[in-house]
This record gives C-alpha cells, structure tokens and sequence, in this order.
C-alpha cells in the first residue's frame, strides 16, 4: 500500500524522581505534562457521512490541560477539512507534521478549548467526539484525539507527545535513567510505564505483511504493531492509535489479522539496575506512517530533544560568564577591604 521504513525515537528517564524524554529525526515532542493526571487517546476511520465518533474517558474532578486532533491521509493527500464536533478545520487551521517517502501525511490542530468547552469538569461516564465530515473522504484514513487532563485523585504521571512522520532511515528511543533502577522503583504500587502508538495508512491481515516491529532494550515487544484496528480495511479507514478499549498488558497475538492494538506496557522490560533503555520500531514491509507517539509513566519529567548528561560539562561561554562573575566579585570584595 506504501512504502516505508521507521524506527521511532524517544528518550526518557524512568525513575521515580526524574525522567527524560528525547527525540531526534521525525518524530518531535509536541507536548509535556507533569502532575496528578492522565491521558485519553482515541481514533476513528470510515469512508461514511457523518464519519465516525471518538469517545474520551476524563473523570469527575478533572481539568483538561491540552487536546489535540490528528488526521492522517493517504499518498499524495490535499490538506484535510474535517468538521469536529460542529467546527470545521482546513487549511491553514492545521499544522503539518511532515511527508515521509511516500508521500505519508498527518496535520494536527489544538483543540483545547472545544473539548475542556464540551468535558467542563469530566464525568464518570465517557464523552463522545463526532467527524461529522471529512474532505476528501476517501483520501483521510481517520482522526485521532489526544487529551491530557489534571486530576489531584490520579497518580503523579509525566506524559510526552511525539508526533511527526515515520523516517527512512528509522528512529531510537533511550530511557536514560538518573540513577539505576532499584527494586522499590519497580515494586512501588501502580508504578507504570505506558507506550501508545498513532499509525496511519496500515493494514494488516493474518499474515502480517504490512507491519511494524517494536523492540525494547533488543528484545521483542511486536512484530505486528499498525493497522486498522479504529478503523477498517479500506482507504479512508486504515487508521490505528493505542487508548481507549485497547489492553496494554503485551498479550498481542501476531497470528490474528489485527492482533496488535498499539497500546504497550514497558514494565515487563524494566529490570532492578537498569540505567538505559533503547526503543526501536522498524518497519520491514515499507508501509505505515508512524505520525504519534505517547508516553505515560508514574514519575517526575522533562522533555527534550537530545540525551540528558547527568554530569553536564559548561559550554565555554558559560565557563567564561562564571569567570567574569568571580572576577568582578573579587574586585568588589578587595575594594570593599581597602576602603575600611
């Protein structure tokens, strides 16, 4: 259907007291959070008018911090006009993350004050997003929904947003720990580390061959990672993103067409000692478009677009600053000395 190769990149530290996130190449952090709450991620395809609902899961007591809508395409896609919940976005309302080789393409669009208009202070019962309409219909594969809500009854999370375009030459993630992994990091209650994928243009039948491959640390976390599992086999619908209805406990069956629902628990690849984890995702049939990712984990976070050095050396301009500084505070002191 396309042709790609990818690997994502993140970078993250995942101790209890401080975590990096990193990304490099095509993806890029879009958005960070760091506090008592959550996430809810969901997505819909279909050729049909009105298009399809997405649903969202923001409890009572909540306060939605940011929301975003994606849509993504098929080769050679014009800019989408998408009518969300009765307000239409086109043109120059989307930001575009960028084409990969095949002419791949996603637009996002902030659509904060419209879901926080319509959530006010969440419920206990899910809330519901209709694509009323999509142009062209057939040429958009399907909308995915991104929120972020504060809530003090939830656990201290940070929570990371990449999103971009799967790149040929492929992407790494490194969760680069400030300090080792202990076994109370790992056995502290409700510790979670959570990975979500937003794949565009994928299909997948039982024999896999349009798929991505996700490895943690060398080890194999799916081969079967895409598709169109919130939407349907056809153009217009070859949509998936991990979230709501998905399970992230790694029990995905590659033998079944669509056995893969992108919503992945990273715990079982986290081991006591542990200071570097590598994430790759390659994609070896050369189709899907890897245009989101997320990261949820039960610790405190910063997001950046290189490797954090936990011993950083001072850039010379900084180390010549400092000079000056020490130098003019010697002067001050001597001539505070010689006038007594």
């Amino acid at each position: 259907m396309n042709i790609y190769n990818s690997k994502l990149t993140l970078c993250a530290i995942a101790t209890l007291s401080a975590i990096s996130f990193t990304s490099t190449a095509a993806l890029t952090p879009s958005y960070s959070f760091n506090g008592n709450g959550n996430w809810s991620l969901d997505g819909c395809g279909s050729n049909s008018t009105p298009t399809c609902s997405i649903d969202a899961v923001v409890p009572t007591g909540s306060t939605i911090e940011a929301a975003f809508l994606y849509s993504t395409g098929t080769p050679n896609s014009a800019i989408p006009t998408v009518n969300f919940d009765g307000t239409t976005f086109s043109g120059a309302d989307w930001t575009s993350l960028g084409a990969n080789n095949a002419f791949l393409e996603a637009y996002r669009v902030d659509v904060t004050s419209l879901v926080s208009a319509a959530v006010g202070g969440g419920s206990a019962a899910p809330f519901s997003f209709d694509i009323l309409s999509e142009n062209p219909t057939n040429s958009i594969d399907g909308e995915a929904l991104a929120i972020v809500y504060s809530n003090p009854a939830e656990t201290l999370r940070s929570i990371a947003f990449l999103d971009g375009f799967s790149q040929t030459t492929g992407d790494s993630a490194f969760i680069s720990l400030a300090d080792p992994l202990t076994a109370a990091d790992l056995a502290t209650p409700g510790f979670e580390a959570t990975l979500s994928l937003g794949i565009g243009y994928g299909f997948q039948s039982t024999n896999n061959t349009q798929s991505s491959i996700v490895n943690i640390n060398g080890n194999s976390l799916t081969t079967c990672a895409g598709g169109q599992n919130d939407g349907f086999a056809s153009n217009g619908g070859l949509i998936t993103i991990g979230g709501i209805g998905d399970d992230r406990a790694n029990n995905h069956d590659c033998s079944l067409s669509n056995g893969d629902d992108e919503l992945y628990s990273l715990e079982p690849f986290l081991n006591v000692g542990d200071s570097l984890v590598t994430i790759d995702t390659q994609n070896p049939s050369d189709n899907d478009n890897i245009f989101f990712a997320g990261l949820s984990i039960t610790a405190e976070a910063s997001i950046d677009n290189k490797p954090v050095d936990p011993n950083p050396v001072p850039e010379p301009g900084t180390l010549a600053i400092f000079g000056i500084a020490l130098l003019s505070m010697g002067r001050k002191a001597r001539g505070m000395l010689l006038s007594k």
